[in-house]
């Protein structure tokens, strides 16, 4: 059965996010028993934004989660921070200026490029089409999976977290070619790619602006953690298209069915604190935007970056 743990953060300080992380995700009584030696973190690094914009995720998170999986599984565990290339960011400049390389330093993990050293592609069917996806093997082999998505408005989807954060592990780096089915992807590498326990970083979340608002989600089901970060962002759940399709082809657990432990903050609360995104009006200003851009281009024959116009 899925669980989603909602809790909050009392402040802001690293001590204080190490006890909520670890608080927060004992909730999940996750069973260990099975675990082989790899463990694979995948965070969100969306360009070259720093944690404090809302838009990538916090290291400091990522660090307490590697200490409550070396309480559980002992010091000598082999684990894996993951994230791959993108259409305007390079895995290894982003691990660098977003203090990835200083973590990996002081915990003694791995750093690892997704979109590079031995790729396998891995066929997938979604809604009767058929596809094939590149996939690291590193998080093929891993036998724990741990996702931890920003929590924030997305222009197309409506909004992201666990699930649209593993599109980002495909090893392609310039996703943008997958828009033009950007549902379908998005239940397929999470197919292809199992989640096992999801952490969620809302401490500073990106709406319609940037805010403080120090909220961790836990959870052992992408697809249930989606279904209620929707509901925090404003997005109703029945109306964005990848969460409609995942739920038909039984990509997680029954949503209907699912347990939202709310400790000590209840989800009311959290939706009245998200900085809501005007979803249609931000739709009519990009257009707008983009109107403007085009003929730019066209007067001085400079060139639109492809991710732009997906």
């Amino acid at each position: 059965m899925a669980t989603v743990v909602l809790t909050k953060i009392k402040d802001y300080e690293e001590e204080e996010i190490r006890r909520t992380v670890s608080k927060s995700l004992d909730f999940l009584n996750y069973d260990f028993s099975s675990i082989n030696p790899l463990v694979v973190i995948k965070p969100n690094l969306c360009y070259y934004w720093d944690y404090s914009t809302g838009e990538t995720t916090d290291p400091r998170v990522v660090s307490a989660i590697i200490d409550w999986i070396r309480q559980k599984l002992g010091e000598n565990v082999c684990i894996v921070i993951g994230e791959a290339d993108a259409s305007a960011m390079r895995t290894k400049y982003a691990f660098k200026m977003l203090r990835y390389e200083e973590l990996s330093r002081e915990k003694g993990v791995k750093l690892v490029n997704l979109s590079e050293g031995k790729i396998v592609r891995r066929e997938v069917t979604v809604a009767g089409e058929k596809f094939v996806l590149p996939v690291n093997r590193t998080l093929l082999k891993a036998n724990l999976v741990i996702n931890v998505p920003k929590l924030k408005y997305h222009r197309v989807v409506g909004f992201t977290c666990a699930m649209k954060n593993m599109f980002g592990a495909i090893a392609k780096p310039r996703k943008y070619v997958y828009h033009s089915k950007l549902a379908r992807v998005i239940v397929g590498i999470n197919k292809i790619v199992k989640t096992n326990i999801v952490v969620v970083d809302g401490i500073i979340v990106s709406g319609k602006t940037p805010k403080k608002i120090g909220v961790m989600m836990t959870s052992n089901d992408p697809l249930a953690t989606d279904f209620i970060a929707a509901q925090v962002t404003g997005c109703n759940p029945s109306r964005i298209g990848y969460l409609k399709l995942a739920i038909k082809e039984k990509v997680g657990e029954d949503v209907n069915k699912l347990v939202l432990v709310e400790n000590p903050v209840g989800l009311e609360a959290i939706k009245k604190e998200f900085p809501k995104q005007n979803y249609l009006l931000q739709k009519l200003s990009w257009k707008l935007q983009m109107k403007m851009l085009k003929w730019y281009s066209k007067m001085s024959g400079d060139i639109i970056p492809p991710v732009l116009e997906k």
